[in-house]
């Protein structure tokens, strides 16, 4: 089966749930209805985001953006800002969301549920307020002076001047420091992180884990030589992946990745990599080179693929696109072979971009067109072969560029389901040879209206109105 994963915001949801109970909910209190929710709509995998431990330091880091610009997007005040949980002090849960044993006491009771449990796990950097430069500066990359991007540390050794952690497109982050991937003892150390934390949920989100690849930390730090005694040039996820396996068999494990480096990460043993050209393609409209993008990756590629219209670091999908737009992107994000992510709000139809440092979102009322839709979508693949059959990624029988993206999903009893969106704004025509119309049927659509079938000689054609998605049921001949 195809998974669908479902990032919740961790801070900002317990906040959400403790005002409506009118208490504190930690994670050990969760009601049994959100699991049954859960549940009921189909997810496989739920990541709660940012339940580690950060410190006053990297808070203090996020309340001079808040003083300077948040607090005018939303309404909200000092004790609303906790800081970046991708900048973390300990892998300990925050004491704030609950106890260690709360965490495990969740992850049973999901697994009970049918659902498994995704966590954080942030390997290019830690937070500032991480004791570990201090003790260990070998680990970490620094510099001979104080420079841009560095800050100055007292160490066991005296003081250092250790770089912020960065992605090289982008400035430094100011309230990170950076791990050094070319010291042996840093390989070794943060494996063994992996597999510990790994043993509090069913899997990791590894974050920007494309980081780490040798060529691209060697080109991103090369200005920052490596002063460490015993150095590597090896893969850090090949020799960590077959060790956190070793605990915990099953783990499922996810790469956040760009840059077109998927392959290479899957290659390196994760499960499924981020597949953000399917994001990017959607995003600028470019649907012929989507087309052409899907056609174009192995099978194998693409069941390991994470599919998205929007996550943390992304716009929400409602402020970028009108209804139909959404519905047919979500469609499609569900047909595609892989994983597919959905963001706590989306199934909302939040437009407001929530800053992943602050507990508290903007007020905002469900969009009831868009609850609507994704209840229905949810409820109704469940009926379906689609994420449980054999996918293959059907090619348009008209030929030339188009804006349909068709997916079948073969079960063993010969029966199919087809997922097929139209992502232009006019109606298209999809062209299937070799089979009768009587096969097939709409069991859903996006769009009632409009749609159809009808048959030439040697084929039947489907016609799709602009911006809709449908499941099309072909009988078992």
């Amino acid at each position: 089966m195809a998974p669908i994963l479902y990032e919740i915001n961790t801070r900002a949801w317990l906040r959400e749930l403790s005002e409506r109970e009118g208490r504190r909910i930690t994670l050990s209190e969760i009601p049994d209805s959100e699991i049954e929710r859960w549940r009921k709509l189909g997810f496989t995998h739920i990541w709660l985001m940012g339940v580690w431990q950060v410190g006053p330091r990297a808070r203090a880091e996020a309340l001079k953006h808040w003083r300077s610009h948040w607090r005018k997007e939303i309404p909200s005040s000092e004790e609303d800002v906790e800081g970046s949980p991708y900048a973390i002090q300990e892998y300990s849960v925050d004491a704030r969301l609950g106890e260690p044993l709360s965490l495990l006491m969740l992850k049973e009771r999901l697994s009970r549920a049918g659902l498994r449990l995704i966590l954080d796990f942030i390997p290019n950097h830690f937070g500032l307020d991480c004791s570990e430069p201090e003790r260990y500066p070998a680990r970490f990359v620094r510099a001979q002076s104080l420079v841009p991007g560095t800050f100055a540390r007292e160490t066991k050794f005296g003081i250092r001047y250790f770089a912020n952690g960065r992605d090289p497109y982008f400035p430094p982050w100011s309230d990170t420091v950076q791990l050094d991937y070319r010291v042996t003892e840093t390989h070794e150390t943060m494996s063994t992180l992996a597999q510990t934390i790994s043993m509090y949920g069913h899997g990791l989100r590894c974050d920007m884990a494309m980081l780490l690849l040798p060529e691209i930390f060697a080109k991103t730090w090369r200005d920052f030589p490596c002063q460490a005694a015993h150095q590597t040039t090896r893969l850090f996820w090949k020799e960590a992946i077959p060790k956190i396996r070793l605990l915990q068999p099953h783990v499922d494990l996810i790469a956040e990745v760009y840059w077109n480096r998927e392959q290479e990460l899957q290659e390196a043993g994760f499960d499924y990599t981020y597949n953000k050209r399917v994001y990017d393609f959607i995003v600028r409209r470019q649907h012929t080179d989507l087309s052409e993008f899907l056609a174009s990756c192995s099978p194998g590629y693409l069941n390991r693929s994470v599919h998205f219209i929007e996550n943390h670091d992304e716009p929400r999908a409602a402020s970028l696109a009108g209804l139909d737009r959404q519905k047919a992107a979500a469609a499609l994000v569900l047909f595609l072979p892989g994983m597919a992510l959905l963001h706590d709000g989306q199934l909302e139809g939040r437009t407001v971009f929530a800053r992943i440092q602050m507990n508290r979102r903007a007020p905002e009322e469900p969009n009831p067109e868009i609850a609507k839709f994704y209840e229905e979508i949810l409820t109704v693949l469940q009926s379906t072969h689609i994420r449980r059959g054999k996918p293959v990624v059907l090619q348009n029988g008209n030929g030339g560029p188009n804006a349909i993206v068709a997916v079948k999903w073969e079960a063993a009893n010969g029966e199919t389901d087809i997922g097929i969106v139209n992502l232009a704004e006019e109606e298209a025509i999809f062209r299937i040879a070799g089979e009768p119309k009587e096969r097939l049927s709409f069991i859903y659509s996006t769009k009632r209206e409009a749609v159809g079938l009808s048959s030439d000689a040697a084929a039947v054609l489907i016609r799709l109105p602009g911006e809709s998605g449908h499941i099309i049921r072909m009988d078992a001949r």
